[in-house]
């Protein structure tokens, strides 16, 4: 059994009795027990189930997973919306994920739900059998309920170099450990992963075994990183304030990026076997127009629920019976919604097409092919294709169809003058600090002297590298810092210059500075308008450093003091910071 995904969502609060009974009890007992390492394997090698023609008797059964997205799809089936396209569905929970590729296999089913790294792990199994998936429909984005947790000594993403990370074997944090590392430019071969069976705590039980990624860290002190959900990254940091390393916490454990940051890493989707599609297609679009129509009346359903209140409680009810086995945890259903966004029709547009992201099928599936080779998961690249559908058809009927042939811009999040004005005080107290604390990765663009333009053509690849971790890391601060060579005025001093000189030279090279990193951010704007990339401008925030924090002081080769001449793209998470930044509502 792989313990259900959703138990991630659940906030401080919540009635997450059962997670916190199962830290209680791994806290309580033997601290000795063994814990049970994977060997990464594809999962090719380990499902070998031939493929069977596709059952069309009876009942479509379409498998959940307990996560926030599968509400939706649960309504459509309460509020009758594949009767109404002619679709007779049958709904069953299913969270061990190879025991879903199997059922899809032997043609139980010929959908298969998942996150686009479980789908990808998957991909090569169904290639083999001569049956290739094809991705249907997104639901969801995590944007919240997942998180990288660390012990102190690494402090940054580029610190997990050399580092053991303990995660689930065939679960969803294979691409976003991926995503990270790869990111922040770590080679995925100089980190040393340690696979487990399930996701969380389990509550069965083990033979004395520790089988899961949370007791691992806890028992085994040479993980540096763990992959965790919430409640238990919450648990091991003792409310994500640092674990003070009483039961259940690690000494000085810190959350150092959920997805909440990382708020395009993690996709649910749907997948379908392609020769179910290709001989019943018009059946398989009926199918992703009643999860869309679901979608979208669940979302008035959930903007409407004081008014609506026994019908949304009776929704949560049968949600917490399905996704978690209990009609009375609501509570934590309510969580799983909180800690997922759903795309609705725009999003499939942007997702499918790629039209105004680089956070698309093929963008995804090439990522996380290629680090599921290198990581041992994967043995060749696989096709996975998309249906192809006709948007605008599908959005017939829906009020909240996009009209743009792609999703609407994302909200401004931040009143770009006070956080500019946080960071510059930040910045002026302690710039070491401000370089160091909650800086996730950074890209550098070195310049002339005197240079004043910086034109797309010349930092096209600096751009778009810029581009794919701001649309990836949606929930990040993005700061582009201007940076000047102090050599100019290290002579002054050494000249003797009165201090009123010097002083106005340092004025002079932090505004050259500012000028720069709004040159810079006009400029990376202006390319992401030309190729019609959708960002929430207010993400950018320009600032000019001056001589503050130069590489070199002072600079002792031309190199250097070339070095020192830069403009540098900060990616900060603030997730723990919100109220500080001043988000707009």
């Amino acid at each position: 059994m792989i313990f259900p995904r959703a138990f991630k969502a659940s906030r401080p609060g919540g009635t997450m009795f059962m997670v916190s009974i199962c830290l209680m009890l791994a806290a309580a007992g033997p601290l000795a027990a063994a814990v049970e390492y994977k060997k990464a394997k594809p999962l090719a090698d380990v499902v070998t189930t031939k493929a069977s023609p596709v059952s069309t008797r009876g009942k479509l059964r379409v498998p959940l997973i307990t996560w926030g997205g599968d509400v939706a799809t649960l309504h459509a089936v309460e509020k009758g919306l594949f009767k109404k396209e002619g679709l007779d569905v049958e709904v069953f929970l299913e969270n061990n994920f190879p025991k879903q590729v199997e059922a899809v296999l032997a043609g139980r089913t010929p959908y298969l739900r998942g996150t686009m790294g479980m789908i990808n792990a998957a991909a090569e199994v169904f290639d083999r059998e001569g049956v290739p998936l094809t991705v249907i429909y997104q639901l969801t984005w995590s944007t919240g309920g997942d998180a990288l947790v660390v012990r102190p000594k690494v402090k940054t993403p580029k610190g997990l170099k050399g580092k053991t990370i303990a995660l689930q074997l065939y679960g969803p944090h294979m691409d976003y450990v991926a995503n990270v590392l790869n990111s922040a430019r770590v080679p995925l071969s100089s980190v040393d992963f340690k696979w487990l069976s399930e996701l969380t705590l389990p509550t069965f039980d083990t033979g004395g075994k520790t089988i899961d990624p949370v007791n691992a860290f806890l028992e085994d002190d040479d993980n540096d990183a763990v992959m965790a959900i919430i409640p238990d990254a919450l648990n091991l940091t003792s409310g994500g304030d640092g674990g003070t390393g009483a039961a259940g916490s690690v000494k000085g454990a810190k959350i150092l990026i959920s997805t909440k940051t990382a708020s395009r890493v993690i996709a649910d989707v749907y997948a379908v076997r392609s020769d179910y599609l290709k001989s019943n297609r018009r059946d398989v679009e009926k199918f992703v127009s009643a999860l869309l129509a679901g979608e979208e009346d669940f979302g008035k359903l959930f903007a409407q629920k004081s008014s609506r209140r026994a019908e949304f409680q009776g929704l949560m009810s049968k949600a917490a019976d399905v996704l978690l086995g209990s009609p009375q945890a609501t509570p934590d259903v309510e969580a799983l919604l909180g800690d997922c966004e759903f795309v609705g029709h725009g999003g499939n547009v942007a997702f499918f097409t790629g039209k105004g992201t680089t956070r698309t099928l093929a963008n995804l599936t090439s990522e996380i092919q290629t680090a599921f080779s290198q990581m041992g998961l994967t043995k060749k690249k696989t096709q996975l294709a998309s249906a192809k559908w006709d948007y605008k058809t599908l959005g017939t009927g829906l009020t909240t169809a996009t009209t743009t042939a792609t999703a609407p811009p994302p909200k401004q999040r931040f009143d770009t003058k006070k956080v500019a004005a946080k960071i510059e005080q930040q910045i002026a107290v302690e710039p070491t600090t401000w370089a160091e604390e909650g800086t996730l990765f950074q890209i550098e663009i070195n310049f002339e002297p005197n240079q004043s333009e910086f034109s797309d053509t010349q930092y096209a690849d600096d751009f778009s590298e810029a581009l794919k971790i701001a649309q990836t890391y949606g929930g990040s601060l993005i700061v582009i810092e201007g940076h000047s060579d102090p050599l100019g005025i290290l002579k002054a001093e050494q000249k003797g210059e009165s201090k009123v000189v010097v002083s106005q030279m340092k004025q002079q090279a932090k505004n050259l500075s500012l000028e720069r990193s709004q040159a810079v951010r006009k400029s990376f704007l202006d390319y992401c308008k030309k190729r019609k990339y959708n960002l929430d401008e207010s993400q950018f925030i320009a600032v000019g450093l001056g001589i503050q924090a130069p590489k070199f002081n002072p600079p002792r080769t031309k190199e250097e003091w070339a070095a020192n001449r830069r403009v540098v793209f900060r990616i900060k998470q603030v997730e723990a910071e919100l109220t500080e930044f001043t988000p707009l509502n």
